[in-house]
């Protein structure tokens, strides 16, 4: 039996999905940083902590964080700090001018190579990201139980539910990393891609500077 509430939800999913927000925003920026790989692990991170709110959601933690002003007004500050900490790191990292403008010499890796990271701390900016934001546990909770149907298991349909959600954003988020970093590829003119930096970096401060202030 077809589960048509299932493919509803997995439609709005997309919709949700594809919509700008702070994860896109730092999927850009580790795009741009480090290519493909940072796309991943930054993607993977996201989807971790996409996980992690399904599951708090299923057991009534989101329902605790809608009631509870003091939790949520803590969580609201700190995911507002870290988004505001990647914004003002990147457009610091904008601000380098290449080694070429510098000296007049080639830069020692090939053009469109990202620099080197560590993959735990790629991986890292994007679970933080979204594990910080606390908007995430008060959307799932009143919009994961919509396509929960009379008489199912409510836990397992919510896990099921979150999963799918969760899987849909990391296959679009990869898709649109992938597209920046092939955008990458293309634009080598430095003056152009610290502008591209810079433009994320504010971006990455909007989406703090409103976690922080509008009312969840």
């Amino acid at each position: 039996m077809i589960d048509t509430q299932l493919i509803a939800f997995a439609g709005v999913s997309l919709l949700l999905a594809v919509t700008p927000g702070p994860d896109m925003a730092v999927v850009t920026r580790n795009a741009l940083a480090h290519g493909r790989r940072g796309v991943v692990l930054t993607t993977s991170g996201i989807a971790l902590a996409l996980v992690i709110w399904v599951t708090a959601t299923a057991v009534g933690l989101s329902a605790l964080l809608r009631t509870s002003g003091e939790i949520l007004f803590i969580l609201k500050i700190v995911g507002a700090c870290y988004l505001a900490f990647l914004g003002i790191r990147t457009l610091v990292e904008s601000r380098r001018r290449p080694p070429d403008l510098l000296t007049g010499t080639p830069p020692a890796a090939p053009a469109g190579t990202p620099p080197a990271a560590p993959a735990h701390a790629v991986f890292r900016q994007g679970f933080l990201s979204a594990l910080s934001n606390p908007k995430l546990g008060v959307f799932f909770v009143t919009f994961l139980p919509q396509f929960v149907l009379p008489g199912q298991a409510v836990l397992p349909r919510l896990l099921v539910l979150g999963v799918t959600f969760a899987v849909i954003g990391w296959l679009w988020m990869n898709l649109y990393g992938f597209f920046v970093t092939r955008l990458r590829d293309v634009i080598t003119a430095p003056r152009v891609r610290q502008w591209m930096e810079r433009v994320t970096g504010v971006v990455l401060l909007g989406f703090g500077a409103r976690l922080a202030l509008e009312r969840v």
